[in-house]
């Protein structure tokens, strides 16, 4: 039984530690927040036998061998480092940092304590995702074209850190970061890689009064010809579905992140449209919530340090913040190339790393 603590005590925190009570392998043993009475409050409410009065005296306590990173994301590398460094495995929520080089740092500090990390996308261990690749690699629509995925929501614009430059706010490190890696990932199908990084981006936002973007789009030109555009929003009810277009017809899929767009849900599907045929609908029930599925991969990985594809590996996130990095960046411009030595460059820095020489 793998014992997690739980750095936040938020609806992320809250999610997890949920779907984690039906898990026969993992379990919550402690929590930590912005105060000792909320991380009271919070075990109270979920029969935690601890909790904490501060990050550090969680990482003190030998029940925690793994941490969950549910902090703001501005947070995320203080406390993914933090982790690490105290001997602890450590599963981060989505973003794994702000930019692609605070990520190394933490990628360069797993290396160093030999503990295992992966980023949070839970969507990336879910069964459905599986069956969807395995569909894709099998011919269902033919040679995969483009994607069209979306993530977005209405939020109040007095909802605290989202609309908050200093806390990191807007819609691209929100959940920018679910439809880039689902289009990376694809375009690594077409290029039989475990994903791609693309060569361009053009890109568009819009900006509210505080100056985060409430509202982001981008396409991704990858070096197959796989075109992708990704849609991102905290202040626009543009939904969570993805389209996968392909020669012989296309693959909808009506919210792939979350299943059901319930952090307990238990059921997801998707549908496959093939031209001359009947819409064919594949389900994906499982005994889990998904959140629990992601915490029973970190369990089953271990001793290894990275997750098994489909789930993000460090070369994958590393890739994935360098593209979220240039599609921030381009939204002023409208327009900025991916260098083609992203890749090189990412898999230069991992080989470095692993054979134990720091940046």
């Amino acid at each position: 039984m793998l014992g997690f603590g739980v750095i936040g005590t938020g609806e992320i925190a809250r999610d997890f530690t949920r779907a984690l009570q039906g898990s026969q392998r993992c379990r919550v043993v402690n929590v930590a927040g912005t105060s000792a009475n909320k991380a009271r409050a919070f075990a109270a409410e979920w029969g935690l036998r601890a909790s904490s009065r501060t990050v550090e005296e969680l990482l003190e306590d030998r029940r925690v061998e793994a941490v969950y990173v549910a902090s703001p994301h501005s947070a995320h590398e203080q406390h993914a480092l933090a982790s690490l460094a105290a001997g602890k495995h450590v599963l981060c929520e989505k973003p794994l940092t702000l930019d692609a080089a605070s990520t190394q740092r933490v990628i360069a500090e797993a290396v160093r304590r030999r503990r295992f990390l992966m980023e949070g996308f839970m969507y990336r261990c879910h069964p459905m995702l599986r069956g969807l690749l395995e569909c894709l690699k099998g011919g269902a629509i033919g040679r995969i074209l483009h994607l069209r995925a979306d993530f977005g929501f209405r939020a109040s614009r007095g909802s605290g850190r989202l609309f908050n430059p200093e806390r990191s706010g807007g819609s691209v490190l929100d959940v920018g970061g679910y439809p880039v890696s689902f289009a990376r990932l694809l375009a690594g199908v077409t290029e039989d890689a475990p994903f791609a990084e693309p060569t361009r981006i053009s890109a568009w936002g819009r900006f509210g009064p505080t100056g985060v973007d409430e509202l982001a789009s981008a396409t991704l030109t990858f070096p197959s010809g796989f075109t992708a555009e990704v849609t991102s929003s905290i202040a626009y009810a543009i939904g969570t579905t993805a389209v996968i277009h392909g020669e012989r017809g296309f693959i909808v899929l009506p919210n792939p992140w979350i299943p059901g767009g319930d952090g307990q849900g238990r059921h997801n599907a998707f549908t496959i449209h093939r031209d001359g045929r009947e819409p064919k609908e594949l389900t994906f029930p499982t005994e889990n919530a998904v959140y629990a599925i992601e915490a029973e991969l970190v369990a089953d990985s271990l001793p290894m340090l990275e997750p098994e594809w489909p789930a993000m590996s460090w070369a994958d996130t590393l890739g994935n913040m360098q593209v979220m990095d240039a599609w921030r960046g381009a939204l002023g411009s409208g327009r900025r190339p991916v260098k083609s030595e992203v890749t090189r460059g990412i898999n230069a820095f991992l080989k470095v790393n692993q054979e134990g020489d720091l940046p």
